[in-house]
Parts: C-alpha cells; sequence; structure tokens
C-alpha cells in the first residue's frame, strides 16, 4: 500500500516533464474535472509495473504494458496494487484508491517485438517551460512531433533492470504527450499500450496524432521510440467554467436596487458565489468574497468588480469553513452561503461517513455558526438541490442527504428567536466547475437563474 504525496508528484514531473496543474497545483486542480490534485496516471502505471517486478510476480522479459485509467488516484489516498489474474502470458493487475478500482495494468510476458519500429521523424515539439500548452480541439489532429528525453530517475528501478532506462523513460513521457502537448492543459488520460521493441538510436519519442474527435473529444496517437512502440488514448476535458462578468450582468440589474446592503458571500471565489458577488454589486450592494484557498481568484474578482463600477465595491476575506476565521466583518446585513467542498466523489461504498462528515460542517456547520455570529445579520440564503429529490446522479448520496438536512436546518432557524430570517431555495443543475463533465449535460443557465432569487433574498432583508 502506499499514499503518494507531493514529492512524488515533483518527482515524477521531472522525470516525465508532466506538470499539469490537474497534478502540480491546488488552486487550479479545483477548477478541473478532478476537482483536487490527482496522481499522474503513467506514474500508477510504472509503479505498478516496478512493484511486480520486484516483489517476483513478474519473472523473465516483459514484450508490452497496458494501462486503462478509469479513475483518479487523489494525493495521500491509501493506494494498493491487486493482481487479478496469471498465465503463462500476461498478468493483469488492479490499482485501487480508497477501495475504488481506478487503474488497469495488463503486462504482457515474453521476449517482445523482434522488428525495429523505428522512430518517428519529426521535429522536436516543445512547450512554454512549465505551461502546457492549449490547442483548439480541431486543430489538433494530423500534429506531430519528437520530446526529447527529460531528466534522468531511479523512480522505477525495477522496471528500469528489466527494460531498460530508455524505455522507462519513453513511457514516462507519454505523460508529457498528453498532460503538455496533446491535448495540454485542459486532458484525461485515456489509456497506453506500448509494446517493446528494438531499441532505436535517437533518444525519446515521436508521436503523432492520428485522431482528434470533435465530438467525442477523444485523441489517439501511435508513438515509437527509444524501444518502445503503441498507441496513446487521450480526451480533451472542457475548459474551467467561465461565469457572466460584470459586463453582461449590469444590463439586468437596476442600479441602486441592492443599496445600502452588506453582503458577505462565501465561496466567492469562483463559480455560483463569483456570480452572486457581480449580480449584488451591480445592484449597489457592499459585497465581501470569501475564499479558503484560491486568493488570486478571488482578487481578480474584487478587481474586475471595482473597476466595471469605478468605486471600491468589492473586498476580499479568507475564511476556511473547515478552520473558521475568529474575525468576521461588522455591518453585514445579507449572507450568502455558496461555501463548498468537491461534491462528485470516487467512492465504494454507497455511503461514506468521512465525506458525510465534510459535507456536515461545509453545509451545517459553518452556515449555523456564520448566522450566530454576523451581529445584525437580516437575511441568510441556504442554497439546496434538486438533487434531494429523485434521480440524482450516482454517488451523490451524503450530498443529497445534507442539503435535505439544511432545508430543515434553515426551517428551524428561520423559527428560532436569534437567528436572521433564513431564504432557502432548491437549485437546478447549473453549469459550473463542479457540474462540468466530458459529455455535455442538460444545466439550466445560471445568471437566468440566480437574477430573480438574489433579488427575492435582498428583498426579503428590507421587509
Amino acid at each position: 500500500m502506499r499514499r503518494f504525496v507531493e514529492q512524488d508528484q515533483d518527482r515524477f514531473a521531472r522525470l516525465s516533464g508532466d506538470w499539469n496543474p490537474m497534478h502540480m497545483d491546488p488552486v487550479a486542480a479545483r477548477r478541473t474535472q478532478a476537482g483536487a490534485p490527482v496522481v499522474h496516471g503513467v506514474h500508477l502505471m510504472l509503479w505498478t509495473l516496478d512493484t511486480l517486478i520486484g516483489d517476483g510476480t513478474v519473472q523473465g522479459a516483459v514484450a508490452s504494458v497496458q494501462a486503462v485509467f478509469n479513475k483518479f488516484v487523489y494525493l495521500d489516498t491509501p493506494a494498493e496494487i491487486r493482481v487479478v489474474r496469471v498465465s503463462d502470458d500476461a498478468i493483469e493487475a488492479v490499482v485501487s484508491a480508497g477501495g475504488v478500482d481506478t487503474t488497469t495494468v495488463t503486462i504482457g510476458l515474453g521476449n517482445g517485438e523482434t522488428a525495429d519500429a523505428g522512430a518517428m521523424d519529426q521535429p522536436a515539439a516543445t512547450t512554454q517551460g512549465r505551461h502546457p500548452n492549449v490547442p483548439a480541439l480541431a486543430e489538433m489532429a494530423q500534429q506531430s512531433g519528437w520530446m526529447d528525453p527529460e531528466a534522468q530517475d531511479d523512480l522505477f528501478p525495477h522496471a528500469t533492470r528489466l527494460l531498460g532506462a530508455r524505455r522507462v523513460g519513453a513511457i514516462a513521457l507519454t505523460s508529457r504527450l498528453v498532460g503538455m502537448l496533446f491535448p495540454g492543459l485542459h486532458s484525461v488520460f485515456g489509456s497506453l499500450d506500448v509494446a517493446v521493441v528494438p531499441e532505436h538510436p535517437r533518444l525519446g519519442l515521436g508521436f503523432r496524432v492520428a485522431m482528434a474527435n470533435v465530438r467525442t473529444r477523444l485523441l489517439r496517437m501511435p508513438i515509437a521510440g527509444s524501444g518502445i512502440a503503441g498507441t496513446v488514448v487521450a480526451f480533451a476535458r472542457r475548459e474551467a467554467v467561465a461565469q457572466p462578468g460584470m459586463a453582461e450582468i449590469a444590463p439586468h440589474v437596476a442600479p441602486g436596487s441592492f443599496a445600502g446592503t452588506v453582503a458577505l458571500v462565501t465561496g466567492g471565489s469562483r463559480g455560483l458565489g463569483a456570480l452572486t458577488a457581480r449580480i449584488l454589486a451591480a445592484g449597489g450592494a457592499r459585497v465581501i468574497a470569501t475564499y479558503a484557498m484560491g486568493r488570486a481568484d478571488a482578487d481578480a474578482l474584487a478587481t474586475e468588480i471595482d473597476a466595471f463600477l469605478g468605486a471600491p465595491v468589492c473586498s476580499v476575506l479568507h475564511y476556511d469553513m473547515n478552520k473558521p476565521n475568529g474575525v468576521l466583518p461588522p455591518g453585514v446585513t445579507h449572507l450568502y452561503h455558496f461555501a463548498s467542498p468537491r461534491i462528485y466523489r470516487q467512492k465504494a461504498a454507497l455511503f461514506d461517513p468521512t465525506v458525510f462528515a465534510e459535507f456536515t460542517q461545509a453545509y451545517l456547520g459553518s452556515f449555523h455558526d456564520l448566522c450566530r455570529a454576523l451581529k445584525g445579520l437580516r437575511v441568510a440564503f441556504y442554497p439546496s438541490s434538486v438533487f434531494v429529490e429523485a434521480g440524482r446522479p450516482r454517488d451523490m448520496t451524503e450530498y443529497a442527504m445534507i442539503k435535505a438536512a439544511g432545508e430543515i436546518l434553515c426551517e428551524e432557524m428561520s423559527a428560532t428567536e436569534g437567528f436572521p430570517t433564513v431564504v432557502c431555495r432548491r437549485l437546478p443543475r447549473m453549469l459550473t466547475d463542479q457540474t462540468a463533465t466530458l459529455a455535455r449535460v442538460a444545466t439550466d443557465d445560471a445568471l437566468t437563474t440566480m437574477l430573480p432569487v438574489v433579488r427575492d433574498v435582498q428583498a426579503t432583508g428590507l421587509l
């Protein structure tokens, strides 16, 4: 069993050249499909191969290695290798993390290909330092290039002993191909299939984008070089969701309609929180947007609002729902609670008490405590969800339970002296970083949905 940590990420990134922020940057990763930093898929593949060679499960020559990356492995999550099939010509193993099967690795046994697959005669492919490329999906087809080796490392000593450093380095370069070149920044590694072939004099790895399907967002890329040849399959993730800006929102909000109010928007640095902050500011409210880890996003929001309105209207405040600040701003009249952990979770069981406890603090505890702590607060908005109803997506049990409990808490608080009036709405599925998927799913327009909600909450506070 192993827990991958930041040092492991950095070491593999140096070997492979894959510095994609989905693996390396917690703030940037939260706006990806993963929602938090995840282990490089090729790292898991090579770790599995290295482990099975080292413990004697794999004996003799390796002819091929295949890996299918079905789910993410998050940092500091216990990962283990389980051998599921052994035959004369292959060994199949599964990597699981937190009880969830994530990666399937099949190791072909034998002496490999006798014919030299050669190396693709391509010019060197480049990136802007550690910044991934961002090519348009429609422009990826038939792109090709050559990747020179990255730094040497003894990260996989048993695999290196059996396959040679060149081959291990070339396999690692496939991570750079996907994470830095094509698709680049917005990428997910689907699968890798490599055969062991005689080594070629040119070090590194050549590639060609043989297919880039705009509808399915799937890329298929033949690779060859440094003693391996095969195919990479990857997917182009959709870009981070950009909510409407002040220029788009302002025409829909009457100037001065929210004047005289001070709104604290938790989780205001992105998503629905940032959208709500813009709506409030457009109506003349003074806005305090909180952030837990995205200070740059929060500052950018405040800069945008203030520049558009020509006045210092929006300020930012660090607030961690798991470690609430002791000092809260005075004079807050309205609270909009959009603080939220990562919603979608990979689970082995129907119900995970740890996830439920985290959601309890985020959606119930922190909301309750803020309503008690903000002196003079008139009204608080609690966003519930249609996911409490039947037909919710899979793996949403804890989220739906908490939102249902939140509705009950709102009723009790509104009927109890000492609490502000609480407005609760079941919001439809809207397109945000939390709900974005590879396949398009029907969603409601965020601005159209939130405008009447904000107007109702602001009007309630004036009664």
